[in-house]
Formats: C-alpha cells, structure tokens, sequence
C-alpha cells in the first residue's frame, strides 16, 4: 500500500495528513513530501496527522536523525504532532524521542488534533 499524503495550506501553518504502512522508506518520502511543501509554501510550522497501519522498528526509528538531517530539517521547523492510530502511538513517540534527544527537530505529540493546533500557533 502506498501512502496517501494530503497538504492543505492555512495562514499560518500546513495541515499534513497521512496514511498508510509505516516504514522506513515511506518516511523517507513522506518526510520529502512535508520538506517540498514547506518550501513551496514557505511555511515551517506543520500540523501533522498519522494514521499508519504499521510502524517503523525500533532500529529505523534511531535512523530519523541521520534522515531529518539529509532533508534539511531543522529546528526551524515547529512540528505539533498527532498519531490517530492507538497501536502505533508508542512508536511514534519513540521516534519523537530520539529526535529531541539528538536536538534535531522541534515538536511536540498530541493526542488530539484541536491541542496540537493551539500549541503550534501559540509558538513563535
């Protein structure tokens, strides 16, 4: 199954949505899907929402530094994130982990859309 990624532009922010099989290579493209539509926008601020029916191993999870860094993703980017999928949360939060450990990006999960909608406006 390939992912179906959705990008809806707003004042301040660009709504992502996707869905399907959670892997290392469909990050990858997922991730190069957000990183275009950011600069074609020239908005960083990104609400994010996944419903994926399986999740990246603990082994590609530690690969999401190396890969947010061969994409040019910074902390210029304000990511409020929300994982629809109650069996996938835990790694989704894992993932979020090794990120802010390794000071790679800047975010925050949520578990629900309106939350993470107030926070990521809320940044500066």
């Amino acid at each position: 199954m390939k992912l179906e990624i959705n990008v809806t532009p707003h004042e301040n922010y660009l709504h992502v949505k996707v869905r399907g099989i959670g892997n290392y290579e469909n990050a990858l493209y997922f991730w190069q899907q957000v990183v275009a539509a950011c600069e074609q926008y020239q908005c960083y601020r990104v609400l994010g929402e996944q419903y994926l029916l399986d999740s990246v191993t603990t082994l590609e999870a530690f690969d999401h530094p190396a890969m947010f860094k061969k994409l040019g993703i910074t902390t210029k980017y304000q990511f409020a994130w929300v994982d629809n999928n109650p069996r996938t949360r835990e790694t989704t939060e894992f993932v979020y982990n090794v990120l802010a450990n390794r000071s790679v990006s800047y975010g925050k999960l949520f578990h629900d859309v309106e939350s993470a909608k107030l926070w990521l406006l809320a940044q500066k």
